[in-house]
């Protein structure tokens, strides 16, 4: 959002045009992108009549900034490749070439053809808020202050956090409210889908319809089904792509070189590069495989218009009315008898999706849905969420076209007649009541590729190797009997994905060996668990488990060998990203992870005797394993975290693509430094990128002054100390000027913690939170009187426990803090008044947990900006002072009879609070 207008500003600023000397070329690049037409084009610029496709030598005679706005073919990167041949053949050094694209396919095709040196990415987000409302504010209110205008004032902000950082949408929704002063009007604004403006719509699907039609009809239809799926739906790849294939959108190419799956996951990609898709930003430390998606509502309501007639979502509340019979794609929210009826409407349903909310369904409802599709021939995915659909197996065991069932719940009544539907290819059934454990299942599915059920029904189906064309087993108990042992994965040639249990019960290596993992090329994920009650494992065992090298998710948990597998000891995994070891609970050293050169995810935990990971030097004596390179850990790890090791003294030192490091309960009692060296190959990133510091339950830890006073604390944005009982002291501020990009310092149960250093020069610090550390509310009784000297320190939330942390330097000497929010161990007998007043031209939020013995407020006014004011449990308080003028929430509760009855209309307070929006009183009970 906002690329173009960012390309004109940067070319309409003084000193690049005094750099380039005004030779600054802007070139449209047409959406099929030709290298000789886009040549012309720049050729042109400079003379419209002999533009040639060879006239760049004339041209680009000395340093020039060209600007190719709006790049959208990614089809041929060899044309980029030809392109940039001949400005590289004809252009000086110091050229410089600004591209602009919403399709990150083409940053990709372009970034392909340069080296690593000689380009930056730059992602544009959204803007921030308050960015976001100054831009509202420009086009609302024009030449008018927006302070001469309260209550508009007050509106529009609460408009303005719905643009969620949109340029377009602030833009437009401020030209639609400009010149109109009608409070109806902006709260209309307020109430309602943005989207649905008339100005706004109309711009939105202008430009969203035109991306639409640069996709393939295969892709299009692709996004036609996600329109069945409620606004704002959490949509995961996987899933996606698995109803795509079972629904019947993906079509088997010709070539047959790509499967289908691997045809959707091309799709989703195109999708979502293309930005139809939101990639949800989440923890660095979640598994990449929870990573989910949404459409924008812009996106969702395109995708409701373009599929009329193909796909439809029903709601309970619904008649129905107006949706075609030709609909293919049918998502249902409730189940009442009128859904039922539209539902057995549709004769030509592939896609039936329902989500039952409520606890049960009657019996007449769930007898009518029953015979509204039974027997259907044209179905082929069948997904219920929710309860109550215990009574349903016999009739979906009649649909014998089904390629997907999905059950939130159901019961062992007929349910292995579920395991004969010969074209079935995804069965997940989240739980099962009423089971049969020691009843054996029998199982019938040639084309089955998913298989996911609970653990116990799992270990009753026997012969499981049988399923050849399986390709996810989510749960494989081992057993020492016929039917159920480790070598029924032998013959599973293309499994993706497997969980293997209860390892302990593999009988010996020749067992192990027979199970024959490493000849399974298709294996990307791996977790081998133990029981915990296990006996001593026999380490040949594991030492013959040995998996595919190209495995990229691999877990072992809870063995109790007293060393890990030889083949993790030497460069055998060529792909691996993700490595989780928890449970080890005998290992004390494991090997270098230097080698791991793809490795992104580590976690160490619950290994309690650990005491190192070895250096490569060590391992040479140890292992056996030679290797000249100096990294213990993987020089691109992005996430490394380790807990519940309490026996490790120190952690090797990080690699400077760390981004992620939490540390909880291991035995160090300072924290590890950066590497002093790039490794034996070249590593591009050169900065540190650490983010995010978590460090909990590290009772030796005194300080983090040689951790912090390193210049890879630069980036760091997040920082959590919770349960050190030893620290002492935050760093000083020389070391916390260095971190310019911190922006939230979590402190909790840091009982010894008596100074928070020079917190002060942390000049972009939005969040701070205290709580429980007793000697920093001791301190503070004993500090002098507050000087008036004031801080830079402008926080969007102050979150304590106690009000005499305000006392403690430099919190006693904010002035510019947003959010103020007390979570009151202590009874609090008065709000903090000085403290309030000197933050009262910026205060927006207060809020207090136990205000059991407040028993009066002060005058507030002329507190302009405070909008919302929350106290709980406020049982002393007998009334109300004057409220601040621009007060939108009003929320005090556990108040006594007295109060609450003078707060309703006609009494005492009722002209206090009369005008606040959203104002709630409630009496203690």
């Amino acid at each position: 959002m906002g690329k173009t207008t960012l390309a004109q500003f940067v070319c309409q600023d003084k000193k690049v045009q005094d750099h380039f000397a005004n030779k600054i070329i802007w070139a449209d690049v047409s959406k099929i992108f030709d290298p000789k037409v886009l040549v012309r084009k720049i050729s042109g610029s400079f003379n419209r009549y002999k533009a040639s496709a060879d006239g760049l030598d004339t041209i680009m005679t000395d340093k020039f900034l060209l600007v190719l706005d709006d790049a959208r073919d990614d089809a041929q990167s060899e044309r980029w490749q030809q392109f940039l041949d001949l400005i590289r053949k004809n252009a000086p050094m110091g050229g410089k070439i600004l591209l602009t694209t919403q399709i990150r396919p083409v940053a990709n095709a372009v970034e392909g053809q340069m080296s690593p040196d000689t380009y930056k990415c730059l992602e544009l987000g959204g803007l921030d808020q308050e960015n976001t409302l100054k831009l509202f504010n420009h086009h609302a209110f024009g030449d008018l202050s927006p302070s001469d205008c309260f209550e508009l004032q007050l509106i529009g902000e609460q408009i303005a956090r719905k643009l969620k950082g949109c340029p377009l949408l602030a833009r437009t929704i401020g030209r639609h409210l400009q010149g109109n002063t009608d409070h109806a009007r902006w709260n209309t604004i307020l109430n309602h889908d943005i989207h649905k403006v008339d100005d706004v719509a109309t711009e939105i699907k202008k430009v969203l319809r035109l991306s639409y039609e640069s996709l393939s009809n295969e892709v299009q239809v692709c996004f036609r089904y996600c329109s069945i799926f409620p606004p704002h739906y959490k949509f995961k790849m996987e899933e996606m792509v698995e109803m795509w294939v079972s629904s019947g959108l993906i079509l088997q190419r010709e070539d047959g070189i790509n499967n289908r799956e691997d045809i959707a996951i091309q799709y989703f990609n195109t999708l979502w590069q293309k930005s139809f898709f939101s990639l949800v930003p989440r923890e660095l430390n979640v598994d990449t495989s929870e990573d989910y998606y949404v459409l924008h509502d812009g996106m969702h309501e395109l995708s409701c218009t373009v599929s009329i007639g193909e796909c439809s979502r029903l709601k309970a509340t619904d008649h129905g009315i107006g949706i075609p019979l030709t609909v293919r794609h049918l998502y249902v929210e409730g189940i009442n008898a009128e859904t039922i009826n539209v539902i057995s409407k549709f004769k030509y349903l592939r896609t039936l999706v329902i989500e039952n909310k409520e606890n049960s369904i009657q019996e007449e409802h769930a007898n009518a849905l029953k015979n509204s599709i039974e027997g259907r021939t044209s179905l082929r995915l069948l997904k219920l969420y929710g309860n109550g659909w215990f009574c349903m197996n016999d009739t979906i065991a009649g649909l014998e076209h089904l390629r997907y069932i999905y059950l939130s719940a159901t019961k062992e009544s007929n349910l292995s007649k579920l395991f004969k539907l010969c074209h079935l290819e995804v069965l997940q059934i989240l739980k099962i009541e009423k089971e049969n454990e020691s009843r054996s299942i029998s199982i019938n599915l040639p084309h089955l590729q998913k298989l996911h059920l609970p653990k116990t029904t799992v270990s009753r189906i026997a012969q499981i190797g049988s399923l050849t064309t399986l390709r996810e087993l989510n749960g494989f108990s081992v057993k020492r009997t016929d039917g159920h042992k480790i070598t029924e994965l032998k013959d599973l040639r293309k499994l993706q994905k497997v969980i293997v249990l209860d390892v302990q019960n593999v009988i010996d290596h020749t067992e192990a060996s027979d199970a024959e993992l490493d000849k399974k090329s298709d294996l990307k994920v791996l977790s081998l668990e133990w029981c915990a009650d296990q006996a001593s494992c026999d380490g040949r065992i594991l030492n013959k488990l040995v998996p595919d090298s190209n495995l990229k998710h691999f877990v072992i948990s809870g063995y109790n060998g007293t060393r890990p597998p030889l083949w993790m000891e030497s460069k055998y995994f060529s792909n691996l990203v993700y490595l989780k070891l928890d449970g080890c609970v005998e290992w004390d050293k494991l090997p270098p992870f230097g080698y791991l050169w793809t490795l992104k995810h580590l976690f160490l935990k619950n290994l309690p005797k650990l005491e190192y990971i070895a250096s490569s030097s060590y391992s040479t004596v140890v292992y056996g394993y030679k290797d000249t390179s100096p990294d213990v850990l993987p020089p691109h790890l992005i996430t490394f975290v380790v807990k519940n090791c309490l026996g490790l003294s120190e952690l090797p030192s990080l690699p400077f693509s760390l981004r992620y490091l939490d540390i909880d309960r291991v035995g160090m009692s300072s924290l590890p430094t950066m590497c002093t060296h790039m490794g034996r190959r070249r590593v591009s990133l050169v900065e540190s990128q650490l983010s995010i510091l978590n460090v909990e339950s590290c009772n030796l830890l005194v300080s983090l002054n040689g951790f912090l006073q390193e210049e890879h604390c630069r980036v760091l944005t997040v920082l959590s100390l919770v349960c050190c009982h030893m620290l002492i002291s935050l760093p000083d501020a020389s070391d916390f000027k260095r971190m310019s990009k911190l922006e939230s310092i979590r402190i909790i149960e840091c009982n010894r913690l008596s100074s928070l250093g020079g917190l002060e020069a942390l000049a972009y610090l939005k969040v701070l939170r205290i709580e429980h550390c007793a000697n920093l509310v001791t301190t503070s009784s004993r500090l002098p009187p507050a000087s008036d000297e004031s801080t830079y320190l402008k926080l969007e939330t102050l979150e304590i426990d106690d009000h005499q942390l305000l006392a403690i330097s430099p919190i006693r000497n904010l002035c510019l803090t947003k959010k103020l929010i007390i979570l009151e161990r202590e009874k609090m007998a008065e709000l903090p008044l000085e403290w309030l007043l000197q933050n009262r031209s910026h205060l927006e939020h207060i809020e207090i947990s136990n205000a059991e013995l407040l028993k009066s407020l002060p005058n507030m006014h002329e507190w302009h900006t405070l909008r919302s004011m929350l106290l709980h449990n406020t049982p002393l308080l007998q009334s109300l002072p004057l409220m601040p003028p621009n007060l939108w929430v009003l929320d005090i509760n556990g108040c006594c009879n007295e109060l609450h009855g003078e707060c309703q209309s006609g009494g005492s307070e009722w002209s206090k609070i009369c005008r606040i929006h959203n104002c709630n009183i409630t009496p203690k009970i």
